[in-house]
């Protein structure tokens, strides 16, 4: 509650700033460009907080939300992280070479050499973990004939790859052959990858013979347990490193907080549009976005889910999942509800 009512008591601080200057812009030699000659390039109103050193910009309906000493960016759903933190000198906002190109830009304007500026469309995630479960020594499930979990939720990670990477999408795979990868491996490789999304792929089982159907797991609270967990404490230490900030510090706490925020709510969003729409399309049972306390999707610092895409204890469902049609079919309509997600507001 106290990490949640912060956001509130941060933006209820923030107070109106305008902005001056003309282009060219000003460079300040090791601190980067003015941001308030950015923002009168393209006639842009921002807030900025001196207490808590939270910038605000808004155009039309988006917002973009930083902390000086930070190269974070928050744009609505979407993170940024440009080359360098934002930085203050004397009474003055400066910011990285890659604020125009990354944070204008997504905040749907571009200005061309002709001076106009229009709408441009943005995805709000750029990178995404593929994480297909088990490998190696860790068969996972086994179907009736023999099928196993860890070849069939790897070539449904394949192709969602291809299709996702398609669509402009940079992906990262936590295993691309079959080997064993830990639980702490596959959250930290999300950590590095500093990606926007996590998502891992796997195939269900039950006692219950004639259980069927597509289930979608996520984080949907974090526990005072889960936020102390050790594998959660060393990634965000990692992430905030790479920031050159501590969670000890302001900076530090802002930032882990807007990341808390933004987890719990996509998560959830994405679960129950790849539950729906997933089970629709191959016609199988939805069985619902559920929370729970998987490893990897409590773990990690972006929005995160895990995908149950069939049961192979189910004689039908394990001979679906055992052909490359179907993983096929699963690994499209996954695709779909990623893009979906990832182009709404």
């Amino acid at each position: 509650m106290k990490k949640f009512m912060l956001s509130f008591v941060l933006i209820g601080f923030l107070v109106w700033m305008g902005g001056c200057a003309s282009v060219p812009l000003t460079h300040n030699m090791g601190q980067g460009i003015s941001l308030q000659e950015i923002c009168k390039k393209y006639s842009i109103y921002w807030q900025f907080d001196s207490v808590t050193q939270v910038v605000l910009l808004e155009v039309k309906s988006h917002k973009a939300k930083a902390v000086v000493g930070s190269p974070v960016v928050f744009i609505g759903q979407e993170k940024i992280t440009l080359d360098g933190p934002l930085r203050r000198v004397n009474s003055s906002i400066y910011v990285p070479e890659d604020f125009e190109s990354k944070v204008i830009g997504s905040l749907g304007l571009v200005q061309s050499n002709l001076g106009y500026s229009g709408e441009i469309s943005n995805l709000k995630v750029r990178t995404i973990i593929l994480d297909p479960g088990h490998g190696g020594k860790d068969p996972g499930a086994k179907g009736y004939s023999g099928v196993k979990e860890k070849d069939v939720v790897l070539d449904i990670g394949k192709r969602l790859k291809s299709l996702l990477t398609q669509s402009g999408i940079k992906v990262v795979m936590t295993r691309d052959n079959d080997e064993f990868i830990s639980l702490n491996g596959r959250t930290e490789m999300a950590t590095k990858a500093n990606a926007d999304l996590f998502v891992s792929i796997h195939a269900n089982s039950n006692p219950a013979r004639r259980t069927e159907g597509i289930e979608v797991y996520y984080a949907k609270t974090h526990e005072k347990r889960d936020l102390d967990e050790d594998q959660r404490q060393k990634n965000e230490k990692n992430f905030l490193r790479n920031l050159d900030a501590d969670r000890g510090s302001t900076v530090g706490a802002i930032v882990a907080d807007m990341m808390y925020q933004l987890k719990i709510c996509e998560s959830s969003k994405l679960a129950m549009r790849i539950v729906h729409d997933c089970s629709a399309a191959v016609e199988t049972p939805n069985r619902g976005a559920r929370h729970a306390r998987y490893f990897v999707v409590r773990n990690t610092l972006m929005p995160a889910i895990l995908v149950e895409t069939g049961f192979l204890t189910n004689k039908k469902e394990e001979k679906r999942l055992n052909t490359k049609e179907y993983r096929q079919k699963l690994a499209e309509s996954i695709a779909r509800s990623i893009l979906t997600y990832a182009s709404s507001s």
